[in-house]
């Protein structure tokens, strides 16, 4: 597993310079960033034949604790509510 967790790749931001030859290609290439939701980083891991995954499934979870404390609600992710999400950003 393999997980971009730097600001690289974000708008406004350069893109990860990184080299993903020695990846197996069995592993996972994660990125925290979900803005935007395909990062260069993604790409490249998803080109070479890595299951990949984004930021916002982690944005989604974190929210609901945050949530839960200031309005008393614990919203359910669903795939619903991440589509919705997913067409605002």
């Amino acid at each position: 597993m393999v997980v971009n967790t730097t600001s690289c790749g974000m708008v406004g931001q350069p893109a990860l310079d990184i080299k993903l030859d020695k990846l197996p290609k069995s592993a996972l290439a994660a990125d925290i960033i979900y803005i935007p939701l395909e990062t260069s980083f993604l790409v490249a891991a998803r080109k070479r034949g890595n299951r990949t995954v984004n930021g916002l499934g982690m944005l989604l979870n974190q929210g609901r604790p945050a949530w839960k404390a200031w309005f008393g609600i614990e919203p359910e992710v669903t795939a619903e509510l991440r589509a919705m999400v997913e067409r605002t950003i």
